[in-house]
């Protein structure tokens, strides 16, 4: 592994087509679901954001009130105290990065809004990668101003992380929540795009052998999540299909497939058709279907 060098420096009654691309566009939501599923209770002390507390969910990227024109960001947490957290990777920042931000914060309020959720303090944190060694923390435009907090990964140890990360793998030895955070921002620590490739590819390379399937499908979902900005697509692709082959996410994929079913299936319901035709369509049992029908939600206003 090359070392990091110091330098200054993302009218038909059956299934629409709409609705069966809906089972199929569930698979992309795989890598949100593992986030989402173990991101609950981990600290994030171990990239210097000492003072916040431990993440109590991480929000969907899925907002309904975002249009193909509008800004969200993928990295949105709770935290324990309901403090909102948005988070975001950044390796040449500019100046119009804060009315980015300024976006983010706007549309995750609102969604929370949605859900009945105020939110009274809201936090902003930019992980640098191993490009930056520091840049302005806000924009003050009178009226309007926005302040993060950063976190220089140029900072990290590279070279140690790794070796730790890699004795503890090899040692078949369970990671703690502390190991597998690292391991998600490990490759962003290097500068330049083909150093971050090449630790992204020993990282993700390393990850694999993780003994504990709920770990290694955090870990690459994390680093594709992170490094989505910085990683060769084509690898990024190959990751996703060796996801695939973990038990977890098949579980996830499974669970996936089965919401979306019923979600159709309910509105075939509410069209009349019978439950051997909607058993027919969307694959699920005529005892499944036979349950929605009496579900108060589906019963005539």
């Amino acid at each position: 592994m090359e070392s990091k060098p110091e330098t200054n420096r993302i009218e038909s009654k059956s299934p629409t087509a709409k609705e069966t691309r809906g089972i199929a566009h569930k698979n992309k939501d795989v890598i949100a679901k593992v986030l989402t599923q173990n991101y609950q209770n981990k600290s994030l002390a171990v990239y210097g954001l000492t003072h916040l507390p431990k993440i109590k969910r991480m929000l969907s990227p899925n907002y309904p009130i975002v249009t193909a024109t509008e800004y969200y960001a993928y990295n949105v947490f709770i935290l324990e105290d309901d403090t909102l957290l948005i988070l975001e990777y950044e390796s040449k920042p500019i100046w119009e990065d804060f009315l980015k931000y300024g976006k983010y914060v706007i549309y995750a309020v609102e969604r929370l809004r949605l859900e009945a959720i105020r939110v009274t303090k809201v936090v902003v944190a930019i992980l640098y990668t191993g490009d930056v060694q520091s840049t302005a923390k806000e924009l003050d435009l009178g009226g309007f101003r926005i302040q993060v907090e950063q976190v220089y990964l140029s900072k990290f140890d590279t070279d140690a992380i790794y070796a730790e990360l890699k004795a503890k793998v090899e040692a078949k030895q369970r990671l703690t929540d502390e190991e597998v955070m690292k391991f998600i921002i490990l490759p962003l620590t290097q500068p330049n795009k083909k150093l971050k490739q090449g630790l992204i590819e020993d990282t993700v390379a390393l990850a694999k052998q993780v003994s504990d399937d709920d770990q290694q499908a955090f870990i690459l979902a994390g680093i594709l999540t992170a490094a989505n900005k910085f990683i060769d697509q084509e690898f990024a692709n190959n990751v996703k299909e060796w996801m695939k082959l973990l038990k977890v996410v098949r579980s996830i994929v499974e669970e996936a497939h089965q919401e979306k079913a019923i979600e159709i299936a309910k509105r075939m319901v509410k069209r009349g058709l019978s439950d051997e035709a909607i058993a027919s369509d969307t694959g699920l049992d005529e005892e499944v279907v036979r349950e929605l029908r009496i579900e108060p939600t589906l019963l005539p206003a």
